[in-house]
């Protein structure tokens, strides 16, 4: 059924009551549990399609597809092997509304947020994509979702120790959250600058830029935080001083 949506859609591209009739389908579709594998399997170019058209209201429709198929595991290196949807959601990113922009970086640090990120395919390829300067804009918007979910997606880009030395543009916007972001962006702003510090050309960037007395400032100002206090103090502090501490993937916030 689902191929026959596709094929249908593929057929009548310009036809407005087919594109809602497919967009309702593939709704129906992605809202069970058991069918997201085959929708992101069959359908991921025609709802990537969709939240590309100039309807509003379709592109908030395609972006909720696909961040519905992006949140399953099998889904992440599939989605990005078999159709480039990474490369697709990028340009997304400068949208006007925050609740898109918020939702397409949502999507791409999901897609990297995943086991084979330990390896770096989907890190890699948001580089690959240039995902890293519309992502450093979006890091300071005052909307606290685009903020936060910017912030998630380029830490997860430093998965991959290729992407490190690439990113020291983003060294002095990821120090900027360290110390005026909100509290869940701080703490991926922290994981990523962990990250960057295992590669010593970054680490030697970083402590150019006082990556470490920045960080001290962090663990004293939030040492009622826990979690804050010690990924500072047992892993960022040490790789700023030595590396040693591998890349490690980007968890999805609480």
């Amino acid at each position: 059924a689902i191929q026959a949506v596709v094929a249908g859609a593929e057929r009548h591209r310009g036809d407005l009551a087919v594109r809602e009739g497919v967009a309702a389908a593939l709704e129906t579709a992605a809202a069970c549990e058991d069918c997201l594998i085959r929708v992101a399997h069959f359908a991921t170019p025609v709802v990537v399609a969709l939240a590309r058209t100039s309807d509003p209201n379709m592109q908030r429709r395609g972006l909720a597809m696909l961040r519905r198929l992006c949140a399953v595991g099998f889904n992440k290196f599939n989605m990005q092997r078999s159709c480039g949807v990474i490369e697709d959601l990028v340009p997304l990113l400068s949208r006007k509304d925050p609740a898109q922009q918020a939702v397409v970086a949502e999507c791409l640090a999901l897609l990297a947020s995943t086991e084979n990120a330990v390896y770096g395919e989907n890190a890699r390829a948001l580089g690959e994509a240039r995902a890293m300067r519309p992502l450093m804009v979006l890091c300071r918007s005052p909307d606290p979702q685009v903020h936060l979910h910017a912030t998630w997606a380029l830490a997860c880009m430093t998965v991959c120790d290729r992407n490190h030395v690439a990113m020291r543009a983003a060294y002095d916007t990821l120090l900027e959250v360290v110390q005026r972001g909100t509290p869940q962006a701080q703490r991926y702003a922290i994981m990523a600058i962990t990250n960057l510090a295992y590669t010593e050309r970054s680490r030697e960037i970083l402590r150019e830029k006082g990556a470490e007395d920045v960080m001290r400032k962090c663990a004293h100002l939030n040492r009622s935080d826990r979690m804050i206090a010690e990924l500072i103090n047992r892993n960022t502090l040490v790789n700023l001083k030595r590396g040693g501490i591998p890349p490690f993937s980007i968890p999805p916030p609480n």
